[in-house]
């Protein structure tokens, strides 16, 4: 019997370190040097057909028309949260702001536009790469002056020509910004989104005496079955390391998402759930993607990415509680994003709001 007990005790404490293994996480090993075949890239389609009445972003009903897609850069430090006015945005991307690995957030508004929408902070060539790849207006607080033409805001804003006409709104001005009363400066900055797409919404008009607008609808394609293929991804994780010292990670900026079936995924941080201070929702991802880019640094700390996510690289997918590796591509800086799965075949997004990260092999992602 005392023998008999011995060889079960031994069973279960081997059965517990097997799943104890089994529950550690994948950690996603990248490829930075991915490159697409002639083959693939003959066979991708320069935009997707139009679905009449459904938000290009979102492959969901249009709610404020005309579509007129606004960027807005967001503080991503725990001083601010909770966000107000993001429950209404379409897509929300994560992108690395200083070396020690604090991150900025970019919310995209597409179908529906708050009144306002905060706390709002200073662009960079990162946050600015978000708004070329919807052609979307970009509004931020400003940018910090620079001459390199590689993280001059300013210089990227000429040549992409957000100039003609105009597309961008400076909220350190006079127009379409306040400062609210429930927190200090600098995290107080909030931004009129419905008056800057009233102001965008005239300018698509004929016949107005301001010169004329026109937003490109970059059409990604919309499953309505969900995904089957991948392995389970309950659960995903991302770390962005200290670029000067790797064993370090940026606890503010670390972020999970966790999968409820029926609901897609929520971000959860150090500071809890991401949820809109004015409604309470707590936002709800369909789609959460990772591109994979290499990311620059000038001497002054600023980050941009290499060739300005022209290109391609590795892509990671993550909807319906599944993951799937696969790649981005995007031929010009003018040009749609398109994902591709590992056949070179264009990957359909899930119908909703979709959280996007872009970061380069030193951004850890994991999932179980």
């Amino acid at each position: 019997m005392k023998k008999w007990k011995g060889l079960l005790s031994a069973f279960l404490a081997f059965m517990f370190c097997l799943s104890a293994a089994a529950a550690e996480p994948t950690v996603i090993q990248p490829d930075m040097n991915l490159q697409l075949s002639q083959e693939v890239l003959a066979g991708i389609a320069p935009s997707n057909p139009e679905e009449e009445g459904l938000c290009p972003l979102t492959g969901l009903p249009m709610v404020d028309e005309p579509y007129t897609p606004i960027s807005l850069v967001l503080d991503d430090s725990p001083e601010v949260f909770p966000h107000w006015g993001v429950a209404d945005a379409d897509w929300i991307a994560q992108v690395p702001l200083r070396r020690d690995g604090a991150t900025r957030l970019v919310a995209v508004y597409g179908s529906r536009y708050p009144e306002q929408a905060g706390g709002v902070r200073s662009a960079r060539m990162t946050t600015f790469s978000v708004a070329t790849l919807f052609t979307a207006a970009a509004a931020s607080g400003c940018w910090p002056p620079n001459f390199m033409p590689n993280v001059n805001v300013e210089y990227w804003i000429d040549e992409l020509d957000y100039n003609k006409p105009i597309r961008y709104y400076n909220l350190l001005g006079t127009k379409y910004r306040e400062r609210v009363s429930f927190l200090p400066e600098p995290w107080n900055l909030s931004a009129h989104i419905r008056e800057i797409h009233d102001s965008l919404a005239k300018r698509i008009k004929k016949g107005t005496t301001a010169k004329p607008i026109k937003f490109e609808s970059r059409f990604f394609r919309f499953a309505d079955e969900p995904l089957s293929a991948g392995d389970a991804a309950a659960s995903v994780g991302f770390r962005f390391i200290n670029r000067d010292d790797p064993t370090l990670q940026n606890l503010n900026s670390a972020c999970t998402f966790a999968y409820t079936e029926g609901q897609g995924y929520t971000r959860d941080s150090s500071t809890g759930p991401y949820a809109d201070r004015d409604t309470g929702e707590v936002l709800s991802f369909a789609n959460v993607i990772v591109l994979r880019t290499p990311i620059e640094w000038e001497e002054t700390n600023y980050p941009y990415y290499l060739d300005q996510l022209k290109g391609c690289g590795q892509a990671e997918l993550f909807q319906s509680g599944r993951h799937i590796t696969g790649a981005w591509y995007r031929k010009g800086m003018k040009s749609r994003l398109v994902l591709l799965d590992d056949a070179g075949q264009e990957i359909p997004l899930q119908r909703g709001r979709t959280f996007l990260v872009i970061g380069d092999e030193f951004t850890s992602v994991s999932y179980e």
